[in-house]
């Protein structure tokens, strides 16, 4: 989609939308449309009800007195001014309409009174964001879940200072397309090494990147991620990226990803019914990717570091057994009760090895960890555990800006006894049913040092089955967003 910020409109033509506050006079040029045409826009809004409430549009083709070819008006509510999150809708909003209505090109009329310059910059990324679309293995055109609309011109007298506030959010956008992209992508053209490669493709914006192969993995002794990984034909990776935005030696925030390329839940195989959904395994893994790409695009003055860790989880004579005990990077052994929790083993490894060779103040891991998190709070919400609730509480307001919700969830030292083994230091799940999300997040807590924490349990929502405000349906993209506004909030 092109965007152009223009300080005036050039010219009256086309379709041009105006954005429509009960409480505000109308724009200038739809108040000489109305006195011009006896009252014909006022008339208008009150025959059609729109509504200021809810988003609501009338379309007034070929309007009286103007050159344009229709004009929309779009209904909006003070509240919805609020937060960034809101407007975003709005802007979500503009793009479904204009999809629905086969619009290839339109003219956002904006209100400077109304709109400041970083609100106006939310809309348009509203607008973006709602224009994803995963058209890769159609081989038909007419398959397509088309994007209509491909311009938007951005009419504001603040266009210049407007520009400034998106630069920071287009970069946002490509790295919410970024991972999106990623987590659509079916295993067998997203291995663990092709999407380390893809990972090494993010050293031209910028991010230093290193990709670790099996035999430097042997070496680090990461018998844990090595275990899950050995039942495959596909090779594992360790790949970190670092990007510094400042003359600091220290890293502010370390982030890891859980990156299983496919899930089939080894020798304790997962029923067929729903498999394919376990392409996305990797969700962790493609919001680091995500969030180091926007940081790099968007030239973030902060120092981060990231560590994702790629596996393959198949079941073979090879494959690790229930019943198995792995030694992992730090030393702690692990009995593996059950295979199909081996996004915890990946992230034993590669959370040690991170706090190690970063030293961060911060580490936050993100991973499609377990499905009780599903159970415990549904898919609008991340499951979050931390050990600081400073940065909790942090994390939370971030959420509430941009609309990427977490949940506080338990794991203080009660829960400790439920992986506690017969065998080995510990075992990689709890001993019932119950608390199944806070098992898996209380064993990668004892592979956590003196470091601020959180793990965000990202199950729920990394994958959209329908259409959400901002999200079309398929790969959200969740994580990039907030955790982007959590780095540049410091």
């Amino acid at each position: 989609m092109i965007i152009n910020l223009n300080t005036s409109m050039k010219k009256e033509e086309g379709v041009l939308i105006f954005l429509c506050l009960k409480s505000k006079p109308l724009d200038k040029y739809l108040q000489d449309i109305n006195k011009n045409c006896k009252n014909y826009i006022n008339k208008a809004i009150k025959i059609a009800k729109l509504e200021y409430n809810s988003n609501s549009c009338i379309d007034l083709i070929l309007p009286q007195a103007s050159k344009a070819d229709r004009i929309l008006l779009i209904g909006i509510d003070n509240n919805d001014l609020s937060a960034s999150y809101k407007i975003s809708k709005i802007g979500s909003f503009i793009t479904s309409t204009l999809n629905n209505k086969k619009i290839s090109q339109a003219s956002i009329i904006i209100n400077k009174e109304i709109f400041k310059d970083g609100t106006a910059a939310h809309l348009l990324y509203g607008i973006s964001l709602n224009s994803y679309r995963f058209n890769k293995y159609f081989s038909e055109k007419k398959r397509y879940r088309n994007n209509y609309i491909n311009k938007i011109n951005f009419i504001s007298e603040n266009s210049i200072s407007i520009k400034k506030h998106w630069t920071r959010l287009k970069a946002v956008q490509e790295g919410v397309f970024f991972t999106r992209d990623l987590v659509s992508e079916p295993s067998n053209n997203l291995t663990p090494q092709l999407l380390a490669m893809e990972a090494v493709k993010l050293r031209k914006i910028g991010l230093k990147v290193n990709v670790l192969e099996e035999k430097q993995l042997k070496k680090l002794k990461m018998g844990a991620l090595l275990g899950v990984a050995q039942g495959s034909a596909n090779k594992p990776f360790v790949v970190t990226l670092e990007w510094k935005g400042n003359k600091s030696n220290s890293y502010d925030y370390s982030f890891i990803g859980k990156g299983v390329t496919f899930d089939t839940g080894g020798i304790s195989i997962k029923p067929s019914g729903g498999m394919e959904e376990m392409k996305y395994d990797m969700g962790g893994s493609a919001v680091v990717l995500g969030l180091m790409k926007a940081l790099a695009l968007g030239k973030s003055k902060v120092n981060v570091s990231a560590v994702i860790g790629l596996v393959e989880n198949m079941p073979s004579g090879t494959a690790q057994r229930p019943g198995d005990v792995v030694t992992s990077m730090s030393g702690k052994t692990i009995e593996v009760i059950n295979t199909d929790a081996e996004g915890r083993l990946v992230l034993a490894d590669i959370v040690w090895y991170a706090q190690k060779k970063f030293r961060p103040k911060n580490l936050i891991d993100l991973a499609t960890l377990t499905g009780a998190i599903i159970v415990s709070i549904g898919q609008e919400k991340a499951g979050m555990f931390s050990n600081d609730e400073k940065l909790a509480s942090r994390l939370e307001e971030c959420g509430k800006k941009t609309g990427e919700l977490v949940w506080n969830m338990p794991i203080d030292d009660s829960y400790e006894k439920d992986i506690k083994s017969d065998i080995a230091d510990m075992k990689n799940v709890g001993s019932g049913r119950g608390a199944g999300s806070t098992a898996g997040a209380i064993f990668i807590k004892r592979f956590v040092e003196n470091v601020s924490w959180i793990h965000l349990d990202i199950a729920g929502v990394t994958w959209a089955k329908q259409d959400k405000p901002l999200i079309p349906k398929g790969g959200t993209g969740f994580g990039v967003r907030l955790l982007e506004e959590l780095v540049n909030s410091n």
